[in-house]
């Protein structure tokens, strides 16, 4: 079931909303807006992942390897 959510947002980032959904071609400002959202979710999962995996890998060794930076790997940091 799906649940209402009330956003507020400034006169910039919604025309900037608008531009984007003309351009790509999305359906409407909400299924634009869900999207980002689904992304946005995707990522923050991706990188709790990520840290699980580096804080095994640092279990495993005592002196971690060098590139052995899986956020690094994964291209998220520098």
């Amino acid at each position: 079931m799906s649940e209402l959510v009330h956003l507020r947002l400034d006169e910039k980032m919604r025309a900037a909303i608008r531009a984007t959904v003309a351009r790509e071609q999305f359906g409407s400002e909400s299924e634009f807006i869900r999207d980002a959202i689904r992304k946005n979710v995707e990522i923050y999962e991706k990188i709790e992942t990520l840290r699980k995996m580096q804080h095994s890998l640092k279990r495993r060794t005592d002196k971690p390897k060098p590139g052995s930076d899986v956020f690094r790997e994964a291209g998220l940091i520098d």
